[in-house]
């Protein structure tokens, strides 16, 4: 009697396994789909306030623009190319000699709002980013709630997990 169960066993972690690895995500006629499904979106079509950002279709390592600052979202994340511009201009101005509060505040809200589309993309492997963001807004303008309170969301979570909280937008 042992043997059966032991074959069942077996088998069914073998179906189970080649189940998983496969790639063919075909189902069968009226299955529902469990997974979120995004919205892509060409670079011409209006986006609504309803609507999602548009997601990157590109591959390859994070995009990198000088001095590794404005570091975005690995690929299949949202494209952030335009915030990164954004935010580097602002930076720009918030880092020169003669900058303003209002230059800060800036600063801080470009990088507020790309830290916002990291966190409500719906990708908890994208909270490592936002995270990086709102430290980051919060270098600019330390009065920033929505930045502190976010980003002590982001930290509760990976304490509650039992996860390194990440270093990113710690550094200098």
């Amino acid at each position: 009697m042992r043997f059966p169960s032991l074959l069942l066993a077996i088998i069914s972690a073998a179906l189970l396994s080649a189940g998983c690895g496969s790639s063919d995500q075909s189902k069968p006629a009226g299955a529902a789909e469990a997974l979120p499904t995004a919205t892509v979106k060409t670079p011409g079509q209006s986006q609504s306030a309803s609507d999602q950002p548009p997601v990157s279709v590109a591959h390859g390592t994070p995009a990198q623009t000088s001095g590794a600052t404005t570091q975005s979202a690995p690929s299949g994340g949202p494209d952030t190319s335009a915030l990164d511009k954004k935010i580097e201009q602002a930076e720009g101005k918030a880092k020169a000699s003669n900058a303003s509060e209002a230059d800060k505040r800036a600063a801080s809200a470009a990088y507020l709002e790309r830290a916002n589309i990291f966190y409500n993309a719906g990708q908890p492997t994208l909270y490592k980013f936002a995270l990086r963001d709102f430290r980051r807004a919060l270098r600019y303008d330390p009065n920033n709630a929505e930045a502190r309170e976010k980003q002590d969301q982001i930290v509760a979570i990976y304490q509650q997990m039992g996860r390194p909280v990440p270093d990113l937008g710690n550094e200098p």
